[in-house]
């Protein structure tokens, strides 16, 4: 017997009324087909999650022949950015595979490799691309054209880029049923995204033995994280993000990452009620901090 949805729904709910903030999520359980949310519709900014579709339109251009997924791009000093990554550190004009690019940007969260991505791809084709998914308000805004002014003003508001979790739910899902790409460039983005090193929200809150594919995100007032997981009950998509928080810290007991934790782990015990299994004790001593 399926369990009975509205039941998460209000723990996940508690969670999020307790957040000094804006807190939403989306879930879709695949096997019941459990659709939940909670503003599921609203926009909130992406951080780093973005990255997710930078990714799947490279993949698309490297399915259409347009870009090559060992063809080398130059490093310049327009690209360099600082916070996450390492190719901030690499010499300028050095050459990097596209490959490469991809699983820094992903697994790292490497904002030089982003960047130069973006510039090789066109962030009007990234958003044309989530257009033609069905994705109305998902948008990648870290770079635009000077001229263009709403998305200057989308990217002064947001940063980075913009979605809601149901559309960032909706994008996974075109992943994992092939919709985003040939089945040969959905699997080696699903591959990719399961080799995360920041993997301390939704990929903590479930047993290490379960493959998990997630990216997050995090600027000051919003930490965010997206994933698929290929649960025993049955792979289900779990999109979380929060804004306008009270807590700013750059540390893993910041409010918003707690709260992802908790409504990831949440989901996991409600399709897992028999797993014995739980974060063990000390866990807290490997979680990344900043």
């Amino acid at each position: 017997m399926a369990p009975d949805p509205a039941k998460l729904k209000a723990r996940l709910d508690a969670i999020c009324e307790k957040f000094r903030g804006v807190m939403g999520y989306s879930l879709f359980h695949k096997r019941y087909q459990h659709r939940i949310h909670r503003l599921g519709d609203e926009i909130f900014p992406t951080a780093s999650t973005i990255k997710v579709a930078v990714m799947s339109k490279a993949f698309e251009e490297i399915d259409a022949g347009r870009l090559g997924y060992t063809e080398k791009i130059p490093i310049t000093p327009d690209d360099l950015r600082d916070g996450s990554g390492l190719l901030q550190f690499f010499k300028e004009n050095q050459s990097v595979e596209v490959r490469m690019l991809i699983h820094l940007m992903i697994t790292v969260s490497d904002n030089t490799a982003t960047i130069m991505l973006a510039r090789r791809l066109g962030t009007v084709e990234v958003n044309k691309h989530l257009q033609r998914l069905g994705l109305k308000d998902t948008r990648l805004l870290a770079l635009h054209p000077p001229d263009d002014a709403e998305l200057k003003a989308y990217r002064e508001k947001w940063g980075m880029g913009m979605c809601t979790p149901n559309e960032m739910v909706a994008l996974l899902d075109a992943i994992l049923t092939n919709r985003a790409g040939t089945p040969a460039a959905c699997e080696r983005m699903i591959r990719i995204m399961a080799h995360q090193y920041y993997d301390d929200l939704i990929g903590s809150s479930v047993p290490p033995w379960v493959v998990c594919a997630t990216k997050s995100g995090a600027i000051s007032r919003s930490r965010s994280d997206v994933g698929i997981v290929f649960a025993l009950s049955g792979t289900y998509i779990l999109a979380v993000y929060t804004k306008e928080a009270e807590d700013t810290r750059w540390a893993p007991d910041n409010e918003g990452e707690v709260a992802i934790r908790a409504v990831a782990h949440e989901v996991w015990k409600f399709y897992h009620p028999r797993e014995r299994w739980n974060p063990p004790k000390g866990v807290e001593r490997y979680t990344l901090g900043y």
